[in-house]
Formats: structure tokens, sequence, C-alpha cells
């Protein structure tokens, strides 16, 4: 046996071992999450955990030959749409060895978003790429946005990423104005999730007396684009018109005193909504109710009169576009097609009202308390925009309690807009492009030096396909209910 089969025999035992410790530890996780002795919080670190673990150990036994087969199917479709030349990305000599390359070339080339034959043959192609590693990936996902920008650095320097610790923050606030002197830090406890910013729970103890505060401070590489920074201002205008969010209290915007930007909010007694949803009808009414108030007085204290939604609209989807060329490690095939058609249907929005929403409007950013919201959590997506998004968001969770007829007569009455049909369809379109480009830049912090977020593998590996699939799902269904 002469040195290079012998080479070839160590790499394959290397392989089959580092399989077999995945697989291991895949199914010492499944125990875990199974045995009924861990935190809420825990379990689901847990089992994310031991999703992407699945995820990856498939991902290494991917067959060669279905390999060679997909770049096949991708080159053959890519020929068939017409010649091509590839945009440039970021990752160019990556990103044109995987499969898709030619086809993302076509699609820029020639635009196939209204075709729903062409578009019908990359759904096929993508769920063909993707089903070993993700059976269900046919189906697609709403889940609620994963994010970061993560396209700051790609180098690999061996350069500690400073942990945000109690100790930190009690070294903070003691060089700072923000807390009188003599003010400690008596308790720290970061909660789970978070895959765009960390959120922590603190304690702090002044003379004896103790007041709780929440920290948000963003992820390494800014995974969603944006920043606490210009979330902070946002709560301070809620206030103002009588929105309920936690009081902004502090802001530390240079992202180089601890690798983030990161603020401190009041503390709002109340417990998740996802965590109590309503299953009476009372207290399902009594959310609609809070719920439409809520987001009816944001819309209506923040319309500009004779505002055109399409402009700023235009604006996000260059920015999205930019960002996914600075991330793609991959092609995308069916995310180019759905920028192509959010562009082609920009004037499915003329005359449409123009507003302040919120951006991601569901259970999982409310605290509630007695039936009512408290505070309206997570603004890193609200801007001016079109209040049908925020509706559109919403709609899932009153559907889910039976609540969806009560709060939309509340909401007409306090704001007087309505959920356009055409919009909604359109929306649904552009939240599945935006929380894919969100989850390519968790990928690209994930590989950010020191990162080591169970969130940001998740976000990173398992729901860049779910989102591009759900996309294509998402203009399907448009289409069929216009026609």
């Amino acid at each position: 046996m002469d040195k290079r089969e012998r080479r070839k025999q160590v790499d394959r035992c290397i392989d089959d071992i580092s399989r077999k410790v995945l697989i291991s530890v895949h199914d010492f996780l499944e125990r875990l999450t199974k045995a009924g002795n861990l935190s809420t919080e825990q379990v689901t670190e847990a089992f994310m955990a031991a999703t992407a673990l699945g995820y990856q150990i498939a991902r290494m036994t991917y067959p060669e030959a279905l390999r060679d087969e997909v770049n096949q199917a991708g080159e053959a479709l890519a020929r068939k749409i017409g010649p091509h030349t590839p945009h440039p990305r970021s990752f160019a000599q990556a990103w044109s060895s995987e499969p898709g390359a030619a086809l993302c070339g076509a699609i820029e080339s020639h635009d196939i978003s209204n075709d729903p034959t062409a578009r019908a043959a990359v759904f096929d192609f993508l769920v063909r790429q993707h089903e070993p590693m993700d059976p269900l990936v046919s189906h697609g996902t709403r889940s609620t946005y994963t994010g970061g920008r993560g396209d700051a650095s790609t180098q690999q320097d061996a350069t500690a990423r400073r942990d945000f610790t109690a100790a930190f923050l009690d070294g903070w606030l003691q060089n700072s104005s923000h807390a009188p002197a003599g003010t400690k830090v008596s308790g720290f406890r970061r909660l789970m999730g978070g895959y765009s910013k960390a959120t922590y729970i603190v304690t702090l103890d002044q003379a004896g007396t103790e007041t709780t505060v929440v920290i948000r401070k963003d992820s390494p590489g800014l995974p969603t684009g944006s920043s606490v920074a210009s979330e902070f201002p946002v709560l301070g205008e809620m206030q103002k018109i009588g929105v309920p969010v936690p009081a902004p209290l502090w802001l530390e915007a240079d992202e180089a005193v601890c690798d983030g930007a990161f603020m401190g909010v009041s503390f709002a007694e109340g417990t998740p909504a996802n965590q109590i949803v309503p299953t009476d009808p009372a207290t399902a009414l009594a959310w609609a109710h809070s719920c439409a108030e809520v987001i009816g007085t944001l819309h209506a204290k923040t319309a500009i009169p004779g505002g055109d939604v399409r402009e700023p609209i235009a604006h996000e989807i260059d920015a999205l576009e930019a960002r996914m060329r600075t991330r793609e490690r991959a092609p995308h095939p069916g995310l180019l097609i759905g920028l192509a058609w959010l562009r082609a249907h920009l004037d499915d929005l003329r005359d449409r009202p123009a507003c302040r929403i919120h951006g991601d409007f569901g259970f999982h950013n409310m605290m509630m308390r007695d039936g009512r919201i408290v505070a309206m959590l997570d603004w890193e997506f609200s801007r001016i925009g079109d209040p049908v998004e925020d509706l559109a968001s919403i709609k899932p969770f009153m559907d889910q309690i039976g609540a969806w007829d009560a709060f939309y007569e509340r909401y007409q009455a306090l704001s007087g807009f309505t959920l356009d049909a055409t919009a909604d369809r359109y929306f649904s379109v552009w939240q599945e492009a935006r929380n894919m480009v969100a989850c390519l830049g968790s990928l690209n912090s994930l590989l950010l030096p020191g990162v080591k977020d169970v969130p940001l593998t998740v976000a990173g590996t398992i729901y860049i396909p779910k989102y591009e699939i759900s996309i294509l799902n998402a203009i399907s269904q448009a289409e069929t209910h216009h026609g």
C-alpha cells in the first residue's frame, strides 16, 4: 500500500470517527430534552443543539452522486433559462463552487419571477438539493426571525471575543453616569434565544435597594443589519405616543466597548405572551382588544399624510440585495426570484398609507399581564412602512386564538386602516425574503472568531433553505389568490 492510499484510509477513519462522535452527542442531547429535569430555557437550547447536530450529520453524509446530479440539474436549468453571467459576491470562490451558481447567474440575467413554470423548476431543484438534510424542507417555514448581519469580517484571527458578563457591566456602570455611585450588579442572567440580540435580566443593588433592568446587546456581526443604537430612540418615541414599551434607560453605542452596542431598558412585570396563549374566549377577546389598541395607536399616531410607502420599501429591497451579495456563501436562486418579484410588484402598493410599523408584531414580542399588553418588545424591524405588514404579522396569532374578527373591528375603529388583500400578499413574500437575508447574516456571525451561540447555528444552517422555499411558496400563493 503506497503512502497516498494510507493517507486516504486515515482520512476515512477520521471522518467515520467524527460522524460517530456527532451522532453520539446528538443522541445524548435528544435524551436530555426528554429527561424532564431541565428548565424551559435549557430544554429549548438542548433541542436547538440537537437539531443543528442532526442537520450537520446529514450534511456530512450527503451522497456524492446526488451532489453531482443536483449540480447537473442546476446547470441544465440555467441553460434553459438563457445565457448568463453571475453578479459578483463577497465570497465568490466558495459561492461559485456550490450547486446552483450557474442557475443564479441565469436568474440574474433573465427575470423569471413572474414565470410560474420556471419558478416551479427552481422549487423542485431546491427541494432535491436540500431534502437529504431536511426531509420537510418543501414545507418551508413561517418561523420567527433569526438574524444577523455578520458580513463585517472574514479574518480568522485569534483575538478572543469579550463576553458580556456581570463583572464587565459592574465596571461599565461604575465608570459611567448611568447609575448612582455605589450601584452593584447583584443578579445577572442571560435569556435563551436571541438570534440577533442577546437579552439579559440584571438586578442592580444601590444601598440595599434592588432594581431589575433588561439589557439588549447586539449579536456579533449585526445579523439583522440593525443595532440597539437605532432601536433605543424608537422606544422613546413610542413612550411619547402612548405605546407600551420598556422605558429606555441608557445606551452604549460604541460597539468597541464590548464587541457590540448595548442598551438598558426597564423591566416589564409580565409574562411572554407565547408562554400563556389563552384558550378561553373571554381572555382571547381581551388579548385581541389589547393588541388592536396597541397597533392601532401606533399606526394612527404616526401616519404620514400623502406618504408613498413604495419609496421606503424600494430602499429596503436594495438594502436586502446588497446584504445578500456580501453575505452569501452559497447560491440562493429562490432568494433572487423573491427580490425580483418584490421589485416587479412594487406598484401593488400604490396609494397605500405609510406610517411607523413594528415590523414583527406577534406573541413572541409581547409581555402580558391581566389580559393586556404591558410591553411590546424588539423594535429592531421598526421603520416607516405599510400598516398591512403588521396586520399580516399578527393575523396568524389572532387566528390561533379565534379572535381575528374582534381584533380587526377594534383596530379599524382606532386607525381607519384596512387589511388590503393585495398588500397582504406582497408582504407575505417580503417577510420571507427579509428573514432569509437575516439568516445569511447569522451564518456569517457564527463564523466570526469567538462566536459559539446555539441559535446562530440553527439560523445559519437549517433555516436558510426553509426560508428560500417559503419565498417561492409565498409567491405562488400570492399569484393564486390574485388570479
